[in-house]
């Protein structure tokens, strides 16, 4: 006998208890304060801290992005600006002008501020010269291609219809080829129909019985002995 085999059947539930620790009642009072409900709730206050963080970061960020954006508008004017003061007027030097400190007039220097803003009004006009022939040539530029695709939408819906129109008419032909091939096996079955009919005609019980009664008759005979035929008409 195999002292190994248990006798008595297995029950887990006897191994199980033995691993088994009795839970603390803090523990328990812990884990009934996490019921369903306030899980929920719980998972309500969760969503919503998520909610008020993403929307710190994004304001945040948003600050970030104005205050940088503030930052390269001055940038951006105090560039125009060094850039407009280190323009030098166009002060006309005198004829007999041979180095030194030269002096001039409010006249000559109004001149001049006015001369500076009448070239940096025709350098701003070319620029939207510039940027007004460049919108034409993007708009040509877009107009050609929007043409192109059309040409090429309807080269294809050409094409199309050609072939529709080509599988149309090799449908037709079908048919019509198959209606030919139809008829004319209709107009055999009629001839061969038509034929059959004329071999199967039987022949009246008079004329059967005429035969019958000639066939029956001896011929004629002569004096000579010669057999006298009755023509079919005497018959």
């Amino acid at each position: 006998m195999n002292t190994n085999q248990p006798t008595k059947p297995f029950n887990p539930e006897v191994i199980l208890q033995r691993f088994n620790t009795r839970a603390s009642p803090s523990g328990d009072s812990d884990s009934s304060a996490l019921s369903a409900s306030n899980w929920r709730k719980t998972e309500g206050l969760l969503r919503e801290v998520v909610k008020d963080r993403a929307f710190h970061l994004i304001s945040v960020q948003k600050t970030l992005l104005e205050h940088e954006v503030q930052g390269l508008r001055e940038a951006l004017i105090n560039e125009r600006l060094r850039r407009k003061r280190g323009k030098a007027l166009p002060l006309q030097e005198p004829e007999d002008y041979h180095g030194g400190a030269i002096f001039y007039s409010p006249r000559k220097v109004k001149e001049a501020r006015e001369r500076q803003q009448q070239q940096e009004l025709e350098e701003e006009q070319q620029r939207l010269q510039k940027a007004e022939k460049y919108r034409q040539r993007e708009e040509a530029r877009q107009a050609k291609a929007e043409a192109a695709q059309l040409r090429r939408e309807a080269r294809a819906e050409a094409q199309l219809s050609r072939v529709r129109q080509k599988a149309e008419r090799a449908s037709e032909k079908a048919l019509r080829a198959a209606a030919r091939r139809t008829g004319r096996r209709r107009s055999l079955k009629a001839t061969v129909k038509a034929a059959s009919k004329n071999t199967a005609v039987i022949e009246p019980q008079g004329n059967r019985e005429a035969s019958s009664a000639a066939a029956a008759t001896p011929p004629v005979q002569s004096r000579r002995g010669r057999q006298i035929t009755t023509p079919a008409r005497y018959r």
